[in-house]
């Protein structure tokens, strides 16, 4: 005989951005054992995906500053030698 064992469904719980940027904040300022015990997060890994994918998001952004600035610099350089041409004829 078979016992059928209903299986209790948890509830998918979502949090917006804000809510994740507060908890990445307090993450790195008080430590994520800490922040998520705070927060009432149930899982170390929810936390632990939003810090990671902050560091990535500040990275990618931070690399895209900077190809921006490097062909400005390329810009500019070429800039000033065509100004020192022009002044040296």
């Amino acid at each position: 005989m078979k016992l059928k064992v209903k299986k209790t469904e948890q509830k998918r719980r979502s949090y917006d951005t804000s809510f994740k940027e507060q908890a990445v904040a307090l993450a790195k300022e008080i430590g994520m054992k800490e922040a998520k015990d705070k927060l009432g997060i149930s899982s170390d890994q929810i936390l632990s995906n939003w810090v990671r994918a902050s560091k990535k998001e500040n990275s990618d952004s931070t690399h895209a500053e900077f190809l921006v600035l490097k062909e400005e610099n390329k810009k500019l350089k070429r800039e000033l030698k065509r100004e020192n041409k022009v002044t040296l004829l």
